[in-house]
């Protein structure tokens, strides 16, 4: 079913959607006053939203643009808010946060760049789709650890899931790169 054009903002799923910057912030405290198992239910919680809001959206007919655009953004903001939050309670590594950061900035300005090349909206890339799913992956891996106890194990999963995370942001990066040149080849021609 293809999105509806004229929809009211409010529905269901967008109120799902939304429910994530309200949570949002349960989250940090959490994180930052050490109550693991708050942090971690509400972070459960935050990503079924994020599971189910789309599927709602599909089924009662009220895919649109604007919940699209405002899932990317509320992602986008609890995303990283939660990165900086680990980083600065020194439970992300000054080279994990560094990347990170220096990601977010480049996929940001990609996606301006796609959108001022002719973009309507912001662009989706095939790997956005799985970064987006990593990056939560691993966020619900730090926010677990507040309750876990620390192991080795704990220490190679983090790498683990840090590397896979670090390669899907290059290789979504150099997605939005091959998308923003193509669309500027073509409009060269045209």
């Amino acid at each position: 079913m293809g999105p509806n054009r004229n929809p009211s903002p409010i529905t269901p799923a967008n109120l799902l959607t939304f429910s994530r910057l309200i949570l949002l912030p349960v989250v940090i405290v959490g994180v930052v006053t050490r109550h693991g198992y708050i942090a971690v239910g509400v972070m459960a919680l935050i990503v079924l939203t994020d599971l189910l809001d789309g599927r709602i959206a599909r089924r009662l007919g009220q895919a649109a643009a604007f919940g699209a655009s405002l899932d990317s953004t509320v992602d986008f903001v609890l995303i990283y808010s939660l990165f900086i939050t680990f980083y600065a309670v020194g439970r992300l590594a000054t080279y994990q946060f560094a990347f990170l950061y220096l990601a977010m900035l480049t996929i940001l300005s990609l996606q301006f760049a796609l959108m001022a090349a002719g973009g309507a909206e912001i662009a989706t890339t095939k790997l956005g789709k799985v970064t987006g799913a990593l990056q939560y992956a691993y966020l619900l891996f730090l926010v677990a650890l507040e309750i876990l106890p620390g192991r080795p194990a704990v220490a190679t999963a983090d790498t683990a899931i840090f590397a896979a995370l670090a390669a899907a942001i290059v290789a979504s990066s150099i997605e939005c790169i091959m998308r923003m040149w193509k669309m500027m080849r073509a409009s060269r021609r045209g």
